[in-house]
């Protein structure tokens, strides 16, 4: 390990500019012993730039002088004997170290936090979560399969492994969040038999289709499809948002129905988010090609490309998103991009499985910023309160929203 690579990875990280692996091993060497000596002068000169502090918002400077004042404290308690007056205590070598390991807390502090919040108003503003609302716990994986003949299995509860057959095609439990299908032969004269699994609000699940197709669902959605392909073409049904990366064959096209809208597929990776909650039903191409039709509407989308339309649309409206935001949920993570805050409150409902009430004007409110989807929801509207533009009151399993103006 090199000090250059270290002080790269740090400016990078306080720059909001590190790769998911840049931050892995960033991580390491932090956690190295060996490191420690060249850390608290490196994190120390950092934190004396404006730029670093402002482009994180996070006043660092006084996290950093608040761990180093309590380890100095403590220190100085277990050392009293020896500390003749407080000049000689704070600038002994023994308290110079406790200086580069208090800068050095407070990056694992904040390389342990798990997430990152802004809001845009003029200034670019972080904040640091605190639990102080009653926590509400996650999603996780959840799904409920529904079989031909109407029986239902609560996937989450039932074991690994065969879960049974639907005609010629084994149902298989492979591990945590997935189920697979696969058909030992494709009798094209036998009656179609159709499954649907299905996530509550606070779910998620994964299902490998009989074509070997992968479909991620997010929470409160539902797939339908036959549990062997044996037409012309592979069509399902969605309800709700999915993530699909679909098997190649060039001779059945995919097809995913949703809402009114239908999408055409070879073999290629896109996201549906169809949610009846939703002004707009949206498709967008991670990579190969698709095209979407909704009555007399039709598109050809090309990777990177966002296809929108609402239930009277004549039309799809074709943008370039932020891959990365839409991807989020199945990276298991909220990203908002000056995101409308009703927007927000319908994602943390169908996530955190919560009922969302509205109190005086909230118009205009769009908010920046991203957290892991595995913290509760405590911490998520203890950063949106921080903004000092919203605030909530929790009672039970509702979340009252209303500008903070009303607080």
């Amino acid at each position: 390990m090199s000090n250059e690579e270290l002080k790269v990875l740090l400016e990078k990280y306080l720059g909001d500019r590190i790769t998911p692996e840049e931050l892995q091993r960033l991580q390491a060497l932090v956690k190295e012993t060996d490191n420690e000596p060249v850390l608290g002068e490196m994190i120390a000169g950092i934190l004396a730039e404006d730029r670093y502090r402002e482009a994180s918002g996070v006043d660092l400077q006084q996290a950093f002088q608040q761990v180093m004042e309590e380890a100095g404290q403590r220190e100085a308690m277990a050392n009293m004997h020896d500390a003749t007056d407080t000049a000689t205590a704070t600038t002994s070598p023994h308290i110079h170290i406790l200086y580069k390991l208090a800068a050095a807390a407070v990056l694992l502090i904040l390389l342990g936090t798990g997430f990152s919040w802004w809001y845009r108003a003029t200034p670019r503003v972080a904040v640091i979560a605190r639990n102080t609302v009653q926590p509400i716990i996650p999603g996780g994986n959840k799904a409920v399969l529904t079989l031909a003949d109407g029986s239902t299995i609560v996937l989450d509860s039932a074991r690994d492994g065969a879960l049974g057959h639907q005609g010629s095609t084994r149902i298989i439990k492979l591990d945590s969040g997935r189920l697979a299908y696969t058909a030992s032969n494709n009798d094209v004269n036998a009656a179609p038999q159709y499954n649907t699994i299905s996530t509550p609000r606070g779910g998620q699940y994964q299902v490998v289709l009989p074509d070997g197709s992968q479909v991620w669902l997010n929470a409160a959605s539902s797939l339908r499809f036959p549990v062997a392909f044996t037409g012309k073409d592979r069509s399902v049904t969605l309800t709700g948002e999915a993530y699909f990366e679909v098997a190649q064959q060039a001779d059945k096209p995919f097809i995913v129905r949703a809402r009114g809208m239908q999408v055409n597929v070879l073999g290629t990776h896109f996201n549906v988010m169809a949610y009846s909650d939703e002004r707009r039903v949206k498709t967008t191409l991670v990579e190969g090609a698709v095209s979407v039709s909704q009555g007399n509407a039709t598109s050809l989308m090309k990777p990177g490309q966002q296809a929108s339309i609402d239930d009277n649309g004549n039309s799809f409206t074709i943008s370039r998103p932020d891959l990365e935001d839409v991807m989020a949920w199945k990276e298991g993570e909220f990203r908002f991009r000056k995101t409308d805050i009703s927007m927000i409150m319908r994602q943390i409902a169908r996530w955190y499985d919560v009922d969302i009430a509205y109190k005086g004007d909230l118009s205009g409110i769009q908010l920046y910023g991203s957290m892991t989807r595995k913290e509760n929801v405590a911490q998520l509207l203890e950063l949106l309160e921080q903004t000092g533009m919203v605030h909530f009151s929790t009672s039970g399993n509702k979340i009252t929203v209303m500008p903070a103006t009303m607080k």
